[in-house]
């Protein structure tokens, strides 16, 4: 996979950091001898898990999704968000009392958790049902339901709000089309068939068109409008505030006004190198009335960038950070828009918010807060690299971080004119008239204890910091809250081997969550109470889970890194079946976080390989980013190699002389790189993995090629070819040389081991470069075999493809490394060199 930033990667895999603890019993040293069977793929299949969790304001309810088995879900084409078809709401009293379902579970949808109104009275929920979303409202004393019949969006921005104890709004669907996230994976081939459904019917053309002029692309079809409404729950009335592309929208604290962006007409691309998630379209602001509807006109014609629209605490003015029509992003800065429409600048001066050769996309975002009448902004001077908070209102940007040493990367809290935040273990709060200052002791190791999930809209994440006395701060066990830097009394103290993790806090209570080798805890801890409210996967806690046990070793820049070795419980190193060596750079799983989707569903996981036999090292490979271009595959090997080195040293017997490489996504690419170079391993798969950069630059996912109205940059795939993890810095024509020595797909003439392809159509990273690389083996009479999954996209969702891709595998494995490998199949004949070879690397 190729990413403009590391942003995704680092999303999915923040969790995988620390050293696994062994099992009672299990000698890490042979992979473990404790009784019980060893995890299988099936046992994964039929994890429970649990979902979005979230205690009321007031602190004196809970509720959670608990989500049934995996393969009982009723369909399998909407990848990782399959398990809400099968979510059930389950709620308790913090104060004691046993967990009820909040509602009727209903084996034939899903029930999706929302927010609580502000008065914890009652609750925004969600079912899911074939292709249908709808929002609902429960009374929580009651367990009344009122089902709206109303479609939400799930927009990257915020889509519903309470606006007080009985007002609700929401970002709808009119058509009640489901939105973006549940249809992008699992609608297109229903959409496609339609298509060739009026084609056969030879009535109406079936056609898209897509037109690119002087920067700017047309589309001839639009993404379908929104409505913005508003729902009355004293009087059951309902009105439409706006209606368009709404992208994201925030309600002043007095309720009176929202501040809803639109987007508008296309945006030329901005000169200069591509972005991979641009920003497609100008947005618009307008500030609606939240009881008549009525839209103030703002001053002048600008565009708003994503991810900033806060509101002061007065909410006589809201912050952006926006661009006049005709600049460019680069010339963008925060602006502060009243309810007339007026707008003003904060001096910036000469202040970046990105890093270098970065600016605003869907995925970067200016991070900026009101502290009093003022404003506070994380930058970096021109031409360093360090980002403080700076204070703005005055004539210059006055410098609030100085004193220390790594600065916060976001606010935890602001309370009038202060902020507190978490920075070198500590919790720090500047702003005021008092400066700086710490509120815990050095030596401390608190970081941010507030907690998101993969859903939350990045504006939530980076610029909606909580305007409140209080924090959530995440010590080594577990969260606590702390006010003005003291413990409040209210802290999670149930013991946890595996990950801990925060999952909701009010002033007077906290939630988390334990993910134990399988088993998932969730804990409430109150002044009054501290209990497990509910737990899944129990059986696993007598299964026999690979660990994972730490290789340290030297990088191939010198520093001191740590690989990460999983053995066959009760198997020595001499006894395994072969070694598997597991690559992505800047990456090491060491098995700390394991559930339902990490074990196994969405990408080879060592745990599910090295219970079928096989040793399994993580190598600790350096990121792409600290090697040069023309460098990058043999630094892959080189990582690789020193790895394995380690590994063989730390567990004598281990087969060197059966070892393969596998990778994933950009793993994909980096064990096809990998294999262009002189070997010691006898095998390569390659899944999800591209294996040409310039066959890849400029060709259309899936999606974009279905629905260009929603990618309609064009973009997408040379931003994540020139700016991502292949780093080519810029389009074909202009370095052929470097794009033919970054392509393995160009230098398959030098590849001797077998190669096993994984790919699937619904990819975006394009199935034909799995397609190009397997032609290129057949061309030259080399050993390779493409495995193609119909209706999955980057990973596999369905249980029986899931099922497969791993028998695939091990098939693979079992045939390269035995001794089937040594000898020729029956009526092969000799194929000569190819002419002309590639030039060797330097």
């Amino acid at each position: 996979m190729y990413l403009s930033t590391r942003f995704v990667a680092a999303l999915v895999l923040a969790c995988l950091t620390s050293v696994a603890p062994a099992v009672a019993g299990q000698d890490p040293e042979d992979g473990g001898s404790a009784p019980g069977r060893t995890l299988s793929l099936d046992d994964v299949l039929a994890m429970e898990t649990f979902g979005t969790a979230a205690l009321s304001p007031d602190g004196s309810w809970v509720v959670w999704e608990r989500r049934r088995p995996y393969d009982t879900a009723p369909r399998f084409d909407r990848s990782h968000r399959t398990g809400w078809a099968v979510s059930e709401l389950k709620i308790a009293r913090v104060a004691g009392g046993a967990a009820e379902p909040l509602l009727p579970p209903d084996p034939e949808e899903g029930l999706l958790l929302g927010s609580w109104s502000p008065d914890s009275r009652r609750l925004l929920v969600f079912r899911l049902r074939d292709d249908r979303l709808e929002a609902g409202v429960v009374e929580v004393a009651t367990r009344a339901v009122v089902w709206t019949g109303l479609t939400p969006d799930l927009i990257n921005g915020v889509s519903s709000a309470w606006l007080d104890d009985d007002r609700l709004v929401l970002t709808t669907r009119p058509d009640h089309s489901l939105p973006w996230l549940l249809r992008f994976d699992g609608t297109g081939q229903a959409e496609m068939n339609r298509r060739w459904e009026r084609t056969a019917a030879g009535r109406e053309p079936s056609r898209t068109r897509v037109e690119t002029r002087a920067g700017l692309v047309t589309v001839d079809a639009r993404a379908p409008g929104l409505e913005l409404v508003v729902l009355d729950l004293r009087t059951g009335g309902r009105r439409v505030l706006a209606e368009g592309e709404i992208r994201d929208f925030a309600a002043s604290p007095d309720s009176r006004r929202i501040a809803v962006l639109t987007s508008a007409e296309g945006a030329a691309r901005d000169p200069g190198r591509a972005v991979q998630s641009a920003v497609q379209t100008r947005s618009r602001l307008s500030l609606v009335d939240a009881t008549s509807g009525a839209a103030v006109a703002t001053d002048g014609s600008f565009d708003v960038a994503p991810h900033l629209l806060r509101w002061s605490p007065a909410g006589d003015a809201v912050l952006v950070w926006a661009r006049e029509d005709g600049q460019v992003w680069a010339d963008a800065d925060l602006w502060a828009v009243g309810p007339d429409g007026r707008r003003r600048a904060f001096e910036t001066g000469d202040l970046q918010p990105f890093e270098a050769g970065r600016d605003v996309d869907e995925l970067r975002f200016a991070q900026a807060d009101w502290l009093g009448g003022e404003a506070v902004l994380r930058a970096r001077r021109p031409g360093g690299d360090r980002f403080d908070w700076w204070g703005l209102g005055g004539s210059a940007p006055r410098l609030l971080t100085e004193e220390v040493a790594t600065p916060p990367t976001r606010l935890s809290a602001v309370s009038g004119d202060e902020v507190f935040a978490f920075a070198d273990g500590r919790l720090w709060a500047f702003g005021g008239t008092r400066g700086l200052r710490a509120l815990t002791p050095e030596g401390g190791s608190l970081t941010d204890g507030e907690t998101f999930t993969l859903m939350t809209p990045s504006r939530i994440r980076a610029n909606e910091t909580p305007r409140r006395t209080w924090v959530a701060a995440r010590t080594p066990a577990g969260t606590e809250i702390l006010r003005d830097g003291a413990s409040s009394g209210v802290r999670s103290t149930q013991a946890c081997d595996g990950a801990l993790l925060g999952r909701s806090a009010v002033e007077t209570a906290v939630l988390t969550l334990c993910l134990d080798s399988g088993v998932e805890t969730l804990a409430l801890a109150a002044p009054a109470t501290d209990r497990i409210l509910d737990r899944v996967n129990k059986s696993f806690e007598t299964l026999q889970f690979p660990q994972a046990r730490p290789i340290p070793h030297l990088d191939r820049l010198g520093r001191q890194t740590t690989s990460y070795l999983y053995l066959p419980p009760g198997r020595r190193p001499d006894e395994v079946r072969g070694l598997i060596v597991m690559v992505y750079p800047g990456v090491v799983d060491d098995g700390r976080h394991v559930d339902a989707t990490v074990l196994g569903i969405l990408s080879p996981k060592a745990q599910v390989l090295a219970s079928e036999g096989y040793a399994v090292l993580w190598a600790a490979l350096t990121r792409e980013d600290e090697s040069r271009r023309s460098e990058m595959i043999d630094d892959f090997v080189r990582g690789a190699d020193l790895a394995v080195d380690a590994a063989l040293v730390a567990a004598p017997g281990l087969p060197e002389d059966r070892m393969a490489v596998l990778g994933h996504s950009f793993g994909g690419y980096t064990a096809l790189a990998i294999a262009t170079r002189p070997t010691r391993f006898r095998s390569f798969v390659s899944w999800a993995g591209p294996a040409d950069p310039a066959g890849k630059w400029g060709e259309f996912g899936p999606h974009a090629r279905l629905w260009p109205e929603y990618a309609a940059s064009l973009d997408q795939s040379p931003g994540a070819v020139e700016g991502g993890q292949a780093m080519m810095g810029g389009p074909p024509w202009a370095d052929v040389e470097g794009y033919a020595a970054a392509s393995p797909y160009m230098q398959a003439d030098r590849i001797t081991a077998p190669i096993l392809l994984i790919t699937a159509d619904r990819d975006y990273v394009p199935m034909t470069q799995s397609e190009r690389m397997l032609t290129a083996m057949h061309r030259q009479g080399k050993w390779a075999r493409m495995v193609t999954y119909w209706g999955e996209t980057h990973s596999n969702a369905s249980p029986a493809n899931v099922r497969d891709v791993y028998r695939e595998i091990f098939d693979w494995l079992d045939r390269t490394l035995g001794e089937e490998s040594l000898k020729p199949p029956e009526g092969a004949a000799p194929m000569p060199e190819p002419s002309p070879r590639s030039p060797p690397s330097s």
